[in-house]
């Protein structure tokens, strides 16, 4: 195996081999950046009672934090030359924009304002954040390790939560400055589902488990199940299943069977065409096989009880079917015109479902297109060094994409997804320096030096 190291200019070695080595503190890091990333991950963990009412906006931690830090990080992409504004920043920003189109289509310009002022700086101050804050590959590990150590931190007060039913943080938050609603989720297995400090347990269990696969790749040790990979796992896991989600599970399940895979089939050529060439013939397969549409049966599989399932399938149905009367613009915020009258749970479960209802599907096609497009650049061949870091990502981002299947993203959540999105936009620009000439030994003839 290769042991040459992958660095950007400017940056020390700390990739070494086909591995990463995210043990050390990345002293090259400058201290604004490492404030970035913990500041950002922060205000993340900010429960919806330190929301606030500013006439008719609705601030909080995470929107000023972000008010503040989009222009700046801007700047930083158009000005770093190691970032550069890329084609898949203007498709981002394009989403952003049919948003604010089809709101004010369906509900006019003052509507948009208010609401899509709101999707825009959540969207894009968390991509272009997390666009600025992957400057490097150590920037990258030093999010990683913190992020992990804001996931088992949450996670430690969580489990007792789930044991107790008191929610530590967000009723602790809400003493001091008045509390909000808790209701409206019923405890599974006689255990109470977790919050953390966010606004609902699916949200806090979705933020956590996505980190399972930048933890993995990214943990100190060459060993395909070293130690230091399984309890980086492990926590992550026990403190997402504090949620009793079916997101979080499916998300779990998503990117532990992508790290099998990787695992078992590094002696394949064209491993990942092979996986999707099974999932296509498991597709069919089970539309061939089964009563039921390969989508029904993916969800039936994909949640705790066949109540939910049923839910999660008529949804699904419905929303499809006003996507198709309505394509272009969707419907704003008004009610679903294809729900049964007798139908009275009107909420979309379906965080890819819910942009293209909401706002059409040029909306979805956008950001699928920057999502799919940094997926499939990043899983080209990489040098050894970075190989890590992009499998990290890519299990992480798809586990977080396929969970949004079962859950509507907002609030913290969804900044994590845009920012995580940045980020990989940046990682897959990522080149080596070009290899500088080694300089002769001593006595070796002027020949070689090219005199």
């Amino acid at each position: 195996m290769s042991t040459a190291t992958i660095q950007t200019p400017g940056e020390p070695p700390l990739l070494r081999g086909a591995r990463a080595v995210p043990g050390r503190r990345p002293a090259t890091i400058p201290a604004g950046d490492r404030w970035l990333i913990t500041g950002f991950l922060l205000v993340l963990m900010a429960p919806p009672e330190v929301q606030f009412n500013l006439g008719t906006l609705v601030l909080s931690p995470q929107r000023i934090f972000l008010i503040v830090g989009l222009p700046l990080a801007l700047l930083r992409v158009i000005g770093e030359r190691r970032l550069g504004f890329r084609a898949l920043d203007l498709v981002a920003i394009l989403h952003a924009a049919w948003i604010w189109i089809a709101i004010s289509r369906v509900h006019g310009v003052e509507r948009a304002i208010q609401w899509s002022g709101s999707y825009s700086v959540e969207f894009l101050g968390s991509y272009f954040l997390g666009r600025a804050a992957a400057l490097t590959p150590s920037h990258i590990l030093f999010f990683a390790r913190r992020l992990l150590v804001f996931i088992l931190a949450i996670g430690l007060l969580a489990i007792p939560e789930m044991l107790t039913g008191e929610h530590i943080i967000r009723q602790a938050f809400g003493k001091i400055l008045g509390p909000k609603s808790l209701e409206g989720v019923d405890p599974r297995f006689g255990l109470t589902r977790a919050f953390g400090p966010f606004d609902h347990p699916i949200l806090y269990g979705v933020f956590c488990a996505s980190a399972i696969g930048l933890t993995w790749y990214l943990a100190p040790t060459r060993r395909p199940l070293g130690w230091a990979r399984l309890w980086r796992a492990a926590g992550v896991i026990i403190a997402a299943f504090a949620s009793l989600s079916t997101g979080p599970l499916l998300a779990c399940t998503v990117q532990g069977s992508l790290i099998a895979w990787d695992i078992a089939s590094r002696t394949f050529r064209a491993r990942w065409g092979i996986l999707l060439a099974l999932l296509a013939v498991g597709y069919v397969a089970v539309d061939a096989l089964s009563n039921r549409d390969p989508v029904t049966v993916f969800i039936s599989y994909a949640t705790f009880n066949p109540q939910t399932g049923y839910d999660r399938k008529l949804q699904w149905d419905v929303a499809t079917a006003q996507i198709a009367k309505t394509p272009v613009f969707g419907i704003g915020f008004n009610e679903w015109t294809t729900a049964p009258e007798w139908w009275h749970n009107r909420s979309l479960d379906n965080f890819w479902l819910v942009i293209a209802m909401c706002y059409g599907v040029p909306a979805v096609a956008l950001l699928l297109g920057v999502a799919v497009t940094t997926i499939v650049r990043l899983s080209r061949a990489a040098p050894p060094a970075l190989r890590p870091m992009r499998m990290g990502w890519i299990v992480s981002f798809i586990g977080l994409s396929i969970a949004a299947l079962t859950v509507h993203l907002w609030g913290s959540a969804f900044m994590l997804f845009a920012f995580l999105l940045g980020m990989g936009v940046s990682l897959s620009h990522f080149r080596p320096p070009p290899k500088r000439p080694v300089a002769p030994a001593a006595g070796q003839p002027t020949e070689a030096r090219g005199l």
